[in-house]
């Protein structure tokens, strides 16, 4: 029986994405075999090391013990999965609105995700869904500096073989394959975070394909109970909501 640990290092995940995904960025790439939050490392690493122009910067942690979900939640990030903080530099104007960056995330992982032939859906604003249960999560933010964009910033957690809660699900409970590469899948995710901006050169474009892949057309509004319709995204990635012939739009705050 082979009971051998996959090998995980910058060196493979850097290997990878160069065979797969050549261009003309140049990653700086960390891996920590458990930390508190990738969140909180990268946000002292680009402290202490500003980003430089196509010299993006990621921190890989096999696994963390406070990771960083929407709203302050704790992400559930055992080893087996791929939990990465990344920062990228963006050159010219845009807009503050994490929402939208955080859809074009999330349909370029789904995108990749899709290739190996499983249909993912997006629970606006930032989780991936196959079969109504989550497989993937992504903590979009904008680093701003004298009133300018400085840099995009994303935490994205994917679960890959590791242990999930029953709310959830891993690559490996859909596809069955127990030889899945995680060196491989975390040069996805990283490929992904480049390809998002595209994806935001053309934000119509952009909310149409996700508005095509929505978990659901239903919006339960917390508050009340209220059921409303989604009748669809606007350019800035807010939800469209219809009721009762009343129309109203829906942001969130990541």
């Amino acid at each position: 029986m082979n009971n051998k640990k996959p090998v995980r290092g910058v060196g493979l995940i850097y290997r990878f994405h160069k065979l797969n995904h050549p261009s003309n960025r140049s990653w700086r790439l960390i891996l920590k075999p458990i930390c508190a939050s990738t969140e909180k490392e990268l946000s002292n690493w680009t402290a202490e090391k500003p980003v430089k122009k196509n010299q993006p910067v990621a921190i890989f942690s096999s696994c963390q013990r406070f990771g960083q979900g929407q709203a302050g939640r704790i992400w559930h990030a055992p080893k087996g999965g791929i939990w990465v903080s990344a920062a990228i530099k963006r050159e010219g104007p845009y807009e503050n609105n994490s929402q939208l960056y955080g859809l074009a995330v999330a349909l370029a992982l789904v995108e990749r995700i899709e290739r190996i032939g499983v249909n993912v859906n997006i629970k606006w604003p930032n989780d991936l869904l196959v079969n109504g249960q989550k497989l993937a999560g992504i903590l979009p933010r904008l680093s701003f500096r004298g009133g300018e964009l400085r840099l995009l910033r994303v935490g994205v957690g994917l679960n890959v073989f590791n242990n999930t809660p029953k709310e959830a699900i891993s690559l490996k409970q859909i596809t069955g394959d127990k030889k899945l590469n995680i060196n491989f899948w975390s040069s996805e995710v990283l490929y992904a975070i480049e390809r998002s901006l595209d994806f935001l050169e053309n934000k119509n474009s952009l909310c149409s394909q996700v508005e095509q892949r929505l978990w659901s057309r239903n919006y339960i509004d917390k508050e009340t109970g209220s059921q409303w319709y989604i009748k669809g995204i606007d350019s800035s990635g807010r939800l469209i909501l219809l009721k009762d012939g009343k129309e109203k739009f829906l942001s969130c705050s990541i």
